[in-house]
């Protein structure tokens, strides 16, 4: 089993302990022998003279011994002349399954797709077996796909969960005279090719460090049809990819269709329609989105609060339109991907960008009891109006046009008066929205017997004794204090249950006993034992994971107890 380091979805970056060395993975076995010769930089080769053996290069691990081989079978780089069943490392620890169409073995450490050259010839068929094997194993088992990697697949390959390729694909193009590049092969130096093939993992192992992986795959997909109809296959699979998927991240680009739908989009969409609550309010305004994040620091938006700042704002719920999430309500601007994401502008939308954003303000509309709806948008987004009805104050100009904000003001001075509204009721109303769309059904609890504190966007909840949590922009989350754990752990929000033992700093997953399976990476996670509190901090696994891994970080604490 390996010690994941990172993970974005499938993807991760990990150690992968052979006897008492460790490999980083994902990583590529480099063919070597009589007619091969692996690149010096090669971190793993695979012998295929006639005594075969997996060989690590001393100078990878910066020692000077040599006998560091182990046992492999002699054609194990072709899948041709694979042999079925269980091959043992020397001691009897690592063991290895060649699947072709038999179930796994679920004792396992690594599993090797022997027939993949045949089924990537029907691309369907390569992602079900990839998929159904990696829902049958451990998330921390190793996947190994021989004779199909190319720079330009690789990183599709490692979004499904592959962590192990070989340069056998390679060496029959170099033998052809094809040199491999990251989206297609042309005649030319061959001796180019394993560079390709380092320079392409290195690639993919920053960009699962940095949460970028998913960028990199949209790039590739796009130089073959059967790698956009797989990425395709897995945006359906959305339950399994967004376990993986952190709830906090970088800033990344929107600039295919294909991310459109992304498990991280998907479940901002989801939860919209799932948890979501609007705060009680009796005037819905739309805004369109902003080229800079989070909106309320835009121009645009500014000039918006011109007008609502002239009449009782705190009964206005605003909610901005927009492609990839469709309705971003304003006390969730913050909420990751809504304050990171970025997408051209051609003012030219998709049919499918208008229906999933007819499709999520429905279920805005549908949850709040609104007696006003005004539409502040341009001239791109009336088919907004065409199919719900809402009082129309941008018309024809540009929503932040002079005579657009003013109309704006008389609008809502008609649909809502001037006295204003107890602020601290508006905030609780906003950060209860905010607690259920987080944590879930029930979190309201969070807010219950408290007020709020600090200036937007540093809020903080403060209970009858004590701090409960703060938002904290950069992550655009609540982080909980122990008081906020203490309210949570009542209702069973994800919650943690270790060893008994006083955790100090991190968690790790060989003390956890069991884990609320709807934890994600980067969620606020609340570790108790035996019901008494322990910790709180955000999880770097999620929890399906947790319950199922004996190495590595589960939790890094903020507090404890």
């Amino acid at each position: 089993m390996i010690e994941i380091t990172h993970r974005w979805g499938l993807a991760k970056r990990g150690k992968w302990n052979i006897k008492d060395k460790e490999i980083v993975v994902p990583n590529i076995f480099f063919l070597d022998g009589v007619s091969f010769d692996s690149p010096n930089e090669a971190e793993v080769t695979i012998s295929t003279e006639s005594n075969p053996s997996l060989k690590i290069p001393p100078s990878f691990f910066k020692e000077t011994e040599t006998n560091n081989e182990y046992d492999f079978p002699y054609t194990f780089a072709y899948p041709e002349g694979l042999s079925d069943g269980l091959i043992e490392e020397r001691g009897g620890k690592q063991k290895i399954q060649i699947l072709f169409d038999q179930e796994p073995n679920l004792e396992a450490e690594l599993y090797v797709l022997g027939n993949a050259p045949q089924l990537l010839q029907r691309s369907g068929k390569l992602y079900d077996k990839i998929i159904e094997l990696r829902k049958k194993i451990d998330y921390h088992k190793l996947i190994y796909t021989p004779g199909i990697a190319q720079p330009n697949n690789m990183a599709l390959l490692s979004y499904l969960g592959v962590d192990l390729f070989d340069s056998s694909f390679s060496e029959m193009m170099s033998a052809e005279g094809v040199e491999l590049f990251d989206w297609i092969g042309f005649p030319g130096n061959v001796e180019n090719n394993p560079r390709h093939l380092l320079d392409e993992l290195e690639l993919i192992r920053k960009s699962i460090i940095k949460g970028r992986i998913r960028e990199l795959v949209e790039n590739r997909v796009k130089s073959e049809p059967w790698m956009v109809e797989i990425l395709r296959r897995a945006d359906k699979d959305y339950g399994l990819f967004s376990k993986g998927t952190p709830v906090t991240g970088d800033d990344f680009s929107v600039t295919t269709r294909e991310s459109l739908t992304r498990p991280d989009i998907e479940r901002f969409k989801d939860r919209i329609k799932g948890r979501y609550n609007p705060p009680d309010r009796d005037v819905l305004l739309l805004f369109p989105c902003s080229a800079r994040k989070p909106y309320f620091q835009s121009r645009s938006h500014k000039r918006f609060r011109e007008a609502t700042q002239q009449v009782n704002w705190t009964d206005i719920h605003e909610v901005s339109l927009t492609s990839p999430l469709g309705a971003v309500p304003r006390e969730l601007e913050l909420f990751y991907p809504a304050q990171q994401y970025d997408i051209p502008v051609t003012h030219k939308w998709f049919e499918e960008e208008k229906k999933m954003i007819l499709d999520q303000l429905r279920h805005v509309v549908e949850k709040g009891d609104y007696n006003h709806m005004i539409s502040h948008l341009p001239p791109d987004l009336s088919f907004v109006g065409e199919e719900i009805e809402c009082v129309d104050t941008a018309k024809d100009s540009h929503p932040t046009s002079s005579q657009a904000i003013d109309r704006l003001t008389e609008t809502l001075k008609e649909h809502v008066g001037e006295k204003r509204g107890k602020n601290q009721k508006f905030l609780l109303e906003n950060l209860e929205s905010f607690a259920r769309f987080q944590f879930g059904e029930g979190s309201e609890k969070l807010l219950e017997a408290s007020n709020i504190k600090g200036k937007y966007p540093w809020y903080k909840i403060m209970g009858e004794e004590a701090q409960r949590g703060m938002l904290v922009p950069e992550r655009g989350l609540i982080s909980l204090t122990l008081e906020g754990a203490e309210v949570l752990k009542k209702m069973g929000i994800n919650l943690v249950e270790i060893d008994d033992f006083d955790p100090k700093g991190s968690v790790f997953a060989v003390g956890v006993r069991d884990a609320d399976e709807d934890i994600r990476p980067e969620d606020e996670a609340i570790v108790v034992h035996e019901g008494e509190l322990k910790g709180v901090g955000p999880a770097v696994m999620f929890g399906e994971e947790m319950n199922e891994a004996n190495r590595g970080e589960a939790i890094r604490l903020r507090h404890y107890a």
